[in-house]
């Protein structure tokens, strides 16, 4: 089946296919795009660890049209779930002008889990941060009588990051803060020797810091 799908697709000349994955996901009961990017200023995981970039953005945000917002009843910093055929998350919302009606995205490597890159567990990365991860299946959705396949481009292999669909709707009231959770990561051997302060600060007049 590999074999077939890379000569189906290794086509020499431009060519357009709707992505695998949706081919098969319900596009009226996943009726949005979900994409994920990375900001220029936070381009990786352990860049949390820059306190001056911790400034600028400790917590990412779902982004979706201002007016289909409106008519949905959703508003600026209101709490929505987003769920795909492989899995839900919770997150915040901003709306804006700049994006496409049946898109929604976010900025990754933002959102960790608790205990991760020696933040604290009540880090704001971890109790509002997020990732699309848990919306994307590594695999594509079952078709009777084939072997799963991987979720990902024919030719180079590319996860399929830019392929999903997801449904959204408000949270109830109450329901407040990223979802899923997990158990804060333990500590590494000899961690404990290193105080976290709780203010961090460069000192401009010499090369020390704390």
């Amino acid at each position: 089946m590999d074999r077939e799908r890379l000569v189906k697709y290794f086509d020499p000349l431009p060519m357009w296919y709707e992505p695998l994955e949706q081919q098969r996901v319900d596009a009226d009961e996943y009726p949005f795009f979900a994409l994920t990017q990375r900001p220029m200023f936070m381009y990786h995981s352990w860049d949390s660890q820059n306190v001056w970039l911790r400034q600028i953005m400790a917590q990412n945000y779902m982004y979706m049209n201002a007016r289909k917002a409106a008519e949905m009843g959703i508003k600026d910093f209101d709490w929505i779930w987003v769920e795909s055929h492989n899995g839900k998350i919770r997150c915040q919302v901003k709306t804006m002008e700049g994006t496409q009606e049946n898109t929604i995205w976010t900025w990754n490597a933002i959102g960790k889990q608790k205990g991760a890159w020696g933040l604290k567990e009540n880090a704001s990365e971890a109790t509002k941060g997020f990732l699309l991860n848990h919306l994307i299946s590594e695999l594509l959705p079952e078709k009777a009588g084939e072997r799963r396949v991987t979720n990902s481009d024919p030719v180079t292999g590319q996860a399929a990051w830019f392929d999903l669909r997801v449904k959204i709707w408000k949270a109830a009231p109450g329901e407040t803060g990223s979802w899923p959770q997990f158990d804060a990561l333990k500590s590494l051997p000899g961690d404990e020797r290193y105080e976290r302060p709780d203010v961090l600060r460069y000192d401009a007049r010499s090369h020390e810091k704390n």
